[in-house]
């Protein structure tokens, strides 16, 4: 069996780690927490895991809808980590909504967003987010 290659999705849910690692989920987020709690002990959710780990959660749904929740849009990483997942997966993306934790709203990105790295940089930080009221 040949390594996996890195940023490479498959359609359902996986964790995508920022060195590019991708671990496909057999079913839920929810459910993979719960049976591997020293990875982010305290975390019961997807938010509170991507909070404490830094990973990306990655729902890939069939016609190439891609759902994301990332920790910040800010960190140089995780920019870094965004696009070459969508370079990576550039063949199947259609649309991706990227879902940044603390922020209201979403950022919503067509196949033209990922045309270049610099278009997409622009696109992902200049999409008006309001911060969370909690």
């Amino acid at each position: 069996m040949s390594p996996a290659q890195l940023f490479v999705l498959a359609h359902g849910a996986s964790w995508i780690l920022p060195d590019g690692r991708v671990i496909k989920i057999p079913g839920f987020h929810s459910s993979w927490i719960s049976s591997h709690p020293s990875i982010a002990p305290g975390a019961t959710n997807t938010a509170e895991f991507v909070a404490k780990t830094g990973w990306i959660s990655a729902v890939l749904h069939e016609a190439g809808y891609l759902e994301l929740i990332v920790r910040s849009r800010e960190d140089e990483r995780m920019k870094n980590c965004l696009w070459n997942l969508m370079s990576t997966n550039l063949p199947v993306l259609q649309k991706v909504v990227i879902m940044v934790l603390g922020a209201s709203g979403c950022i919503m990105m067509e196949k033209e967003s990922f045309s270049s790295k610099e278009r997409f940089l622009e696109d992902l930080t200049s999409a008006s987010l309001e911060p969370d009221k909690l």
